[in-house]
């Protein structure tokens, strides 16, 4: 089924014949040569490339847009005198302002980018001095249009200084860095870039061309007046920029013969059909239009998802649903239930229902980790085609176009399916003959769309050169092909990921995304082309799990983000279930922050430094916060409401494990009945020692998780662990004596259920969600492990007078909050040496997370300096957060563009990802094993890829599609070590000494880093690397 894409409706034009002169016809926008002869060959008038963009943006305003965004445009003209209704206003704005974005190349400076076609211009009248290439290159056609526009509306239209400069710098921003007052200031003194009366003449002619397509002759006078709010400049130089790089893609709006000037298309209805014939072959969907009819939550919950009939809603998901049908908006919603309990339906129930209430036409989940987000995307899939079938009877779109982000994101096999969908869809759309629908065997191929000389002189105009990725860092642009083509198996709905938005830059406009939290984080870092970013969250209803479980500096990133959203008036839904209620009331102000910047308010700067602590104040009036509770936070207040804990709920008995203790001899005692055993270990090397010493007794028993392993044997490591210890109905043969050794890949978002845990100590939040493995589901269990029992490993005594925590666990989380955890869990062993879930939960999180901290009075000491070190940590964290963020919404009237973003970080997909987290950079190489036969040298697969097993690899080509996939499946992270700012730099130059010129040509493998084995092991550093499909990637001592 080819979905209904919605853009083959008919679009209205003004019923005239437009006049230009000579040379306004002349000036160019494109360029093209032929690859079979010399020359050049083609071309685009600027006046076409004009009139082009500022239809598709019109398109796109009224059809893509406007619907998903009512609330913030009627905010923006609300007390407009025009007459019209906000989003016709709007479209009219936004069309008028894409007709004149390229008024830039309308000057000297950029004629002269192609001698043959700046000589044409010359002929007809165009003519100017010498232009200095490198005085040229300080005046790229965005910033020179910006001023082109500020100066035309204030002299021509007699407009002030800030509504005149508001618009203009939209025009400035329209190539993704904005301009900055230094960049304003070197253009004084260049004013022959752009070109004398003649020229100026020429682009009064395309504003009037613009003003007439636009029909805004009279709203001009309406705007001149107006304030615009940042948030709103940001969201419609977003609109230009998609619609910028639409027209500017050759397969939809074909570039002319030098020898023709396209002027059949000033026929305003000639230029009817190429705008209709250019929209009808972009394949975006008809966005989706969500619905509320009413229904209650336990007919949501059959409906939405794969319930069998009589399943009923937990108390949290009927509240979830009440509050958003209910709650003010924009606002928050932070649902806080056990692990296990429905968290995510709740979740997706209540953004339905929150995107009807407010147009919005998607949904972004972010989630910590690739793993869980893979696991994510499958689930979303699944709801969106219990979607369609719902909406069928009332003939509602069936096309969802949809996204998986993170780093590993192009080897998920569902989304390759997507990505095959997209293309086909492309396919179809373009007319395309033949073919094997795998566009990305031939990544050179001239078959995908993409915009044609986007920023054909923006390559330094900003003063400032953004790199494309650093040393080892996968390379990604616009346009690249992932994948291609089939349809998704299962359900109704055409899915798809739309091939022309599968770029970097482009994939958060798809309407659908599940994405690791850095994407989200992004949204607050200043890197170039962030409008579209935001353009993209704007129109989405966003969910965020396991809010918890982020550092201070990702914090700082996210709190950020939650304040740029609600100015956009976006919904969003938090979910934890370990969140303090410290964190709780920070995220709540963050949000509530955005809403006071765009409401105006008289008190917004009183209360910038004095943010109120809804936490504080709850406790003073009502008590502390209950658990499982909702939280619902708008413009006029923050509410809570207690859920009644129905669902899961379980009494875990805590015991210390004794110093020196062998767990070897525990698990012998506890298992002699049979049953499964989860050991948890805070480091990948203490995990490691653990395995190989219990391994030595309970053999092939014994199975070990980490992040370490490769790819595909990470893949097929959670693969087994669902199915041999999910729930009942999907692990029917679960072993009778197993155990499973793991560090923190197992404490979030997966359903696996263990008999008895042994962990090291955590954060009190951490061990609850590891807690939360423990006895998850009703089954049969041995009799020594009829009740679930947690032993904490690395406990020290109340007693102890010195406290002391284990040097890893304190490199990783930190002391303060392990001493802390510490004494709550030796005032548990006093007190019945019981936790139960939910009901401890809450007095558990503030005994750690609190204002109040009970210690033992020995431990004062220790816990005042572990506390002093992690408050100087975090202001260090906030501090370095502050380097590449974006600041928040200016919420006065002289709001512009211009210093949006003032610096500007990479925005490649690894060096972003390092922007947004604080943890250490980390390399990744793919493993492959170097054989030595009879004198011949090869290189191959591993012993243990998957499908492609000790394969040799050719070294004189580019190896196949298959081969090359398995090859970066056996991706990995090195151990830290390697990675430290005094040896990554000499680690990277013992990598790149192997290099394969003909394998960068291959998107999976190019720019990567490789590792070659000899027998499982390799030198690096001067250490020795060994890696088992067993074990993983573990530095070993000869």
């Amino acid at each position: 089924m080819v979905p209904s894409l919605g853009f083959g409706t008919r679009i209205k034009f003004v019923e005239t014949t437009l006049m230009l002169s000579s040379k306004s016809r002349s000036v160019w926008a494109k360029s093209k040569y032929d690859n079979d002869a010399p020359g050049l060959a083609w071309w685009l008038p600027l006046w076409l490339h004009l009139a082009d963009t500022a239809e598709v943006t019109s398109h796109l305003a009224a059809n893509w847009l406007a619907p998903a965004i009512p609330d913030l445009i009627e905010r923006e003209f609300a007390g407009s005198a025009s007459g019209l209704d906000p989003a016709a206003e709007f479209k009219a704005l936004a069309s008028w302002l894409a007709g004149i974005h390229d008024i830039g190349k309308a000057t000297p400076a950029f004629s002269t980018k192609v001698g043959a076609l700046d000589d044409r211009m010359r002929e007809s009248g165009l003519q100017h001095g010498p232009i200095d290439p490198n005085e040229r290159r300080q005046a790229p056609h965005g910033l020179t249009g910006q001023m082109i526009v500020e100066e035309w509306l204030r002299e021509n239209r007699h407009w002030g200084l800030q509504p005149a400069r508001a618009l203009a710098s939209v025009i400035g921003a329209h190539h993704g860095i904005p301009a900055t007052t230094e960049m304003v200031c070197n253009m004084r003194g260049r004013e022959h870039l752009l070109g004398d009366d003649e020229w100026s003449a020429v682009r009064s002619e395309l504003f009037e061309m613009a003003i007439s397509r636009a029909g805004v002759a009279d709203l001009l006078d309406e705007w001149s007046h107006r304030s615009w709010s940042e948030p709103f400049l940001v969201e419609v130089c977003g609109l230009v920029i998609v619609s910028d790089w639409l027209a500017s893609t050759e397969a939809y709006f074909p570039l002319r013969r030098l020898d023709d000037d396209g002027s059949e298309f000033l026929d305003v209805k000639q230029h009817q059909e190429r705008v209709e014939s250019g929209l009808a072959k972009i394949e975006l969907p008809s966005p989706w239009r969500p619905r509320d009819d009413g229904k209650d939550a336990d007919s949501l919950l059959r409906t939405r998802f794969d319930f069998p009939d009589g399943a009923k809603a937990t108390a949290a998901q009927r509240l979830a649903v009440e509050e958003a049908r209910s709650m003010e908006l924009p606002g928050l919603m932070i649902v806080q239930e056990a692990t296990g309990s429905g968290k995510t339906e709740a979740a997706l129930l209540a953004a339905e229902v929150l995107a009807a209430r407010t147009g919005r036409s998607g949904v972004l989940f972010a989630l910590p980790t690739q793993t869980t987000t893979d696991a994510m995307f499958s689930r979303e899939l699944d709801w969106l085609g219990h979607i369609e079938e719902s909406y069928r009877d009332v003939g509602e779109p069936s096309a969802f176009a949809v996204q998986l982000q993170h780093g590993r994101a192009k080897l998920n096999e569902e989304a390759r399916a997507l990505r095959k969908t997209g293309y086909a869809i492309r396919d179809r759309l373009l007319g395309s003959l033949g073919g094997d629908g795998d566009p990305a065997a031939d990544f050179l191929s001239s078959s995908l769309p993409v915009p044609r000389q986007i920023g054909l002189d923006e390559e330094d105009g900003s003063g400032m050169r953004i790199s494309s990725g650093g040393k080892g860092a996968r390379g990604n642009r616009d346009g690249e092909r992932n994948g291609s083509c089939l349809r998704d198996e299962g359900t109704d709905a055409d899915l798809a990921i739309m091939a022309w938005f599968a770029g970097r830059k482009k994939s958060m406009l798809a309407d659908f995304v599940v994405t690791t939290i850095d994407h989200l984080l992004f949204a607050s870092l200043s890197a170039p082309h962030l409008m579209l970013r935001h353009l993209g969250l704007s129109r989405k209803v966003v969910i965020v799990d396991e809010v918890h479980s982020y550092s201070t500096y990702m914090n700082s990133y996210l709190d950020r983000s939650l304040t740029w959203l609600a100015a956009y008036g976006v919904p969003v839904i938090l979910l934890s279930a370990t969140l303090s209620e410290t964190r709780c009331s920070a995220l709540a102000d963050a949000y509530d922050r955005g809403l006071q910047l765009v409401s105006g308010s008289d008190s917004c700067e009183e209360r910038r430094d004095e943010v109120p602590d809804v936490a504080r104040e709850r406790a003073r009036e009502e008590g502390p916060m209950p658990f499982p509770c909702l939280v619902t936070s708008g413009e006029s207040g923050t509410k809570v409401v207690a859920v009644e804990a129905e669902g899961r709920s379980s009494s875990v008995e805590i015991r210390r494990m004794d110093e020196g203790a062998d767990v070897v001899a525990l698990l012998d005692d506890t298992l002699s009945d049979g049953g499964c055993a989860l050991v948890v270990r805070n480091t990948v090397r203490r995990a490691q020692e653990t395995y190989e010493e219990l391994r030595k007794v309970f053999g092939d028993d014994v199975s070990l998780n980490h992040s370490r392993f490769t790819i595909s044997d990470r893949l097929n490591k959670d693969a087994d662990l669902l199915r041999r210890f999910g729930p009942p109905r999907k692990s029917p043969k679960r072993p009778e004596r197993a155990i499973v050794v793991a560090t923190q890949v197992v404490e979030q978002s997966l359903d696996v259920d263990f008999d008895l845990l042994v962990t090291d100590l955590a954060p009190i939040d951490l061990l609850i969600q590891r807690m939360g493995r423990l006895h998850r589901h009703q089954r049969r269990r041995p009799g020594k492990l009829e009740r679930p029992v947690c032993y904490v490993d690395c406990l020290p005594l109340a007693s102890d007078d010195e406290p002391e925590i284990d040097r890893g666990a304190k490199h990783v989380y930190g002391e303060k909050d392990l001493l802390l955890t510490a004494a709550a869990l030796n005032k548990i062993a006093t007190e019945g040496g019981v936790v139960h879930v939910p009901d401890d939960v809450r007095e558990l999180i503030e005994a750690v997370y609190g204002t109040d901290p009970d210690v033992p009075a020995q431990w004062n000491q220790a816990v005042a300096e572990a506390s002093d070190k992690a408050e100087e940590a975090e202001r260090k964290k906030e501090d370095a957060a502050k380097g590449y963020q974006l600041r928040e919404p200016k919420n006065d009237n002289r709001v512009s563009l211009i210093d949006w973003l003032r610096t500007l970080a990479d925005d490649s997909e690894e060096r972003a990802r390092a922007h947004v987290r604080d943890g250490e950079d980390s390399l990744e190489v793919i493993l492959l094993e170097v054989c030595k036969e009879g004198g011949q040298e090869s290189v191959r697969t591993l012993p243990s890829a998957q499908g492609f097993p000790n394969i040799e690899i050719p070294t004189d080509r580019e190896p196949d599609r298959a081969l090359s996939r398995a090859m970066a499946m056996s991706a990995v992270r090195l151990p830290p070590r390697f990675s430290n700012q005094s040896a990554i730099d000499r680690v990277i130059g013992e990598l790149e000494g192997f290099y394969v010129d003909s394998w960068q040509t291959n998107l999976d493998l190019r720019g990567q880093l490789f590792l070659l084995l000899n027998n499982g092991r390799a030198e690096l550093d001067g250490a020795t690397i060994e890696y088992t499909s067993t074990t993983g990637l573990m530095e070993v001592q000869d």
